[in-house]
C-alpha cells in the first residue's frame, strides 16, 4: 500500500519537514483545501525556513493558529500521478465502481485546475490515503461534487482523480 499516491506524497512532505529541521505530526487534513497538516510550526523556532523548504518540496503552505496546511502543487502531483491507464472494469471484483468512475474520469482532458478540480483532486488523495478510510462508501460524495463541476461545464481535476482512483483499484483490486 506504499505505492498510493496520498502516502507517497505524505512521506514526501514529512521527510521535507524534517530535513528543514521540523518536527511533529504530518497528517492528511480532514477537510478543507489542503491535503495535509503539520504542527511543526508549532515546535520549531525556524518557521519561515520550514515553510520555504516545504514549498521548495512542492507544497503550497497556509498557516493558521500554529499548524501549517500543506497542498500540493501541479507540478507535484503530475509528478506523482504520471500516466496512468485507465482500469478494466471487473464486474466481479467489489471495487467495482471505483474502477467505473475511474475510466470515466479518466477520459476527461487533462486541463490546468481550477479551485473546484483541485478540490475533487485534494478530496480523492484524501480518501484514498488515510487508512481505515471506506473509500467505497466515499465514491458518492465525489461523484456529488463532479456532479456540480459538470453542470457549470468544469471537467478540470477529473482526469487526474480518476488516475488517483484508477492506481487506488490497482492496489484493492
Amino acid at each position: 500500500m506504499a505505492d498510493l499516491i496520498a502516502v507517497r506524497l505524505r512521506e514526501l512532505a514529512r521527510r521535507t519537514m524534517l530535513e528543514a529541521g521540523g518536527r511533529g505530526f504530518m497528517r492528511f487534513a480532514e477537510t478543507g483545501e489542503a491535503l495535509l497538516v503539520t504542527d511543526a510550526l508549532r515546535r520549531c523556532g525556524h518557521a519561515e525556513q520550514l515553510t520555504r523548504a516545504m514549498e521548495d518540496g512542492g507544497f503550497a503552505c497556509a498557516a493558521q493558529d500554529g499548524l501549517l496546511y500543506l497542498t500540493p502543487q501541479d507540478t507535484l502531483l503530475e509528478a506523482f500521478i504520471g500516466r496512468q491507464e485507465p482500469p478494466v472494469i471487473d464486474w466481479e471484483e467489489s471495487v467495482h465502481p471505483a474502477q467505473a468512475l475511474a475510466c470515466r474520469w479518466l477520459s476527461a482532458p487533462e486541463t490546468a485546475f481550477t479551485a473546484a478540480g483541485r478540490r475533487l483532486v485534494m478530496d480523492t488523495l484524501r480518501l484514498t490515503g488515510a487508512p481505515g478510510r471506506p473509500v467505497m462508501a466515499g465514491l458518492d460524495a465525489l461523484r456529488a461534487h463532479a456532479a456540480v463541476m459538470l453542470r457549470s461545464g468544469d471537467r478540470s481535476g477529473m482526469h487526474a482523480a480518476g488516475a488517483i482512483l484508477a492506481k487506488w483499484c490497482e492496489e484493492h483490486g
